[in-house]
């Protein structure tokens, strides 16, 4: 009875989602309805969504460079080394890894591979002028723009990924796997040479275009989803292997080794993972996130107050977890650790 009460109540809230980010299909059961999806309801997201980002592009495309825009629409990720002149570069390093240590340093722990981060709020960003520069930079901002389809302004973080320094599994962010159904922004500003050895990023060219073998194989994922093992793909990140992608069309992986000072900015709807590292191998970046409403067909204003808002609810957020985590005796999954783990490497 308590289950059917729960089912009539949140049900308007489950088919609102329908025409939101959410991809989970195990926490909302109209996503996941065997039929619906049967009857295409996840293709058709996913068609809509790539077509409103089109439209959101017509007001943002013109004020990029051509061969940037060509490379995008090309690969799914844009490349750009020395993005930051040697003086301008030496002063945000100096920043981050001098003061950054003075910050809230918050980890998660996924597998055998720890991720380190320092939220960019406000707060945090007036005491690094040197990084303020970068996440306040025009260019900076108009290729995430781009790449997400939107002005709306990015999460920016301080960002350490230390590969094999924790007791675990393998990392499952080292399965290729795509974030969401729609297409999305991550960008990573090095600070450090990514070798072969350093876990780089790495990519499937192309793999952010809608192939008919892409749209068919996620048809059929989404029909048959409740009986994969793998519960990313449950949650709306699909995994994929090495004979997924010859059966969508598209070509191997590219692992992106850069020098320091290199800008990547990707549509994370593409398929990519971080490569195999050595243990105890890590990079240092500066790390950019953002996501909007994919059926939206507006392309906002990149508001600062917006931006603001997002970042104390991120902040909110973590603290909700730590009372919750504390409750039960544990660590929240994103938990505060002493910064030195972070910046004195």
């Amino acid at each position: 009875m308590r289950s059917v009460l729960r089912n009539v109540v949140m049900s308007p809230w489950w088919l609102v989602q329908v025409f939101s980010q959410a991809k989970s299909f195990t926490a909302n059961p109209v996503l996941g309805n065997r039929l619906l999806n049967r009857l295409g309801l996840h293709v058709a997201r996913l068609i809509v969504a790539h077509g409103a980002r089109r439209i959101r592009l017509l007001y943002i495309a013109p004020f990029i460079d051509k061969k940037l825009r060509q490379a995008y629409w090309r690969d799914g990720f844009i490349l750009i080394e020395d993005f930051l002149l040697a003086d301008e570069f030496e002063e945000l390093c100096s920043d981050v890894r001098q003061k950054g240590k003075e910050l809230e340093v918050r980890e998660c722990i996924q597998g055998d591979t720890l991720t380190q981060r320092v939220l960019l709020d406000e707060a945090a960003s007036a005491q690094l002028p040197g990084v303020r520069k970068l996440i306040d930079n025009k260019r900076y901002l108009g290729l995430m723009a781009f790449v997400g389809a939107t002005y709306k302004r990015p999460l920016f973080y301080i960002q350490r990924i230390a590969n094999g320094a924790a007791n675990g599994a393998a990392d499952p962010q080292k399965n290729l796997h795509s974030d969401t159904f729609h297409p999305t922004m991550k960008a990573w500003f090095f600070l450090d040479d990514v070798t072969s050895d350093k876990g780089p990023f790495n990519y499937v060219p192309g793999s952010h275009r809608l192939t008919m073998g892409r749209l068919k194989w996620e048809y059929e994922r989404s029909v048959n989803i409740h009986q994969q093992a793998d519960t990313y793909s449950k949650r709306g990140s699909m995994r994929a292997s090495d004979d997924d992608l010859k059966t969508m069309g598209y070509g191997p992986r590219r692992a992106v080794t850069v020098k320091k000072n290199t800008l990547v900015v990707a549509d994370t709807h593409g398929f990519h993972c971080r490569g195999q590292a050595q243990k105890n191998a890590s990079r240092l970046e500066v790390w950019a996130f953002c996501r909007t409403n994919p059926f939206s067909v507006f392309s906002g204003f990149g508001s600062r107050f917006a931006s603001r808002l997002e970042n104390r609810g991120a902040k909110a957020l973590w603290r909700l977890e730590d009372k919750r985590a504390a409750a039960r005796g544990a660590k929240s999954s994103w938990h505060v650790v002493d910064s030195t783990k972070m910046f004195d490497k």
